[in-house]
């Protein structure tokens, strides 16, 4: 067996530390990333929109669909403008589920979040102005479920031009 030298014995010492101390910052930095997270699921989603207008502007758009189950804080597409629009807009929504509680929320024009709790029987009833740009391809909701399973989510969302 061969004796290590002292400079190659040091050199190799610096090496695990300075790997040791990179897997530490690595392993920092993903907590941190996860800590801002916001993320979930959902199951079973259909959705059916409709728009009205003439060829180069978009009067108003109406969809209406569902999600079978959400759990954690998922992002449900409530209107899909395929990024024809521009401007402020007039939404107006009505959310509701079947079994658990959840919040929901939109960004409105003025960079606040609107919404509040939805639980069965109790549906969120949305009327408020948010903004589009030609990058937005749909208005989303905010889903923050606690932890939680909900199910049945059904909605029904219009889009109208803020005059």
């Amino acid at each position: 067996m061969k004796k290590e030298n002292t400079e190659t014995k040091i050199a190799r010492e610096a090496w695990i530390t300075k790997a040791r101390r990179g897997a530490v910052l690595c392993a920092a930095l993903g907590a941190l990333t996860l800590a801002g997270c916001t993320s979930g699921t959902l199951t079973g989603i259909k959705q059916n929109c409709q728009s009205s207008g003439g060829l180069l502007s978009t009067d108003k758009i109406s969809c209406s669909g569902s999600a079978s189950t959400a759990k954690g804080q998922p992002s449900l597409d409530i209107i899909d403008t395929d990024g024809d629009l521009s401007g402020t807009y007039r939404l107006q929504a009505s959310i509701s589920i079947g079994e658990g509680t959840t919040k929901a929320s939109v960004t409105a024009a003025d960079g606040k979040q609107t919404g509040g709790t939805i639980s069965p029987g109790k549906p969120l009833e949305l009327d408020g102005i948010v903004s589009l740009d030609e990058d937005d391809e749909e208005v989303s909701l905010a889903l923050k479920t606690k932890g939680k399973t909900v199910k049945d989510i059904v909605y029904e969302a219009t889009l109208t031009p803020a005059n």
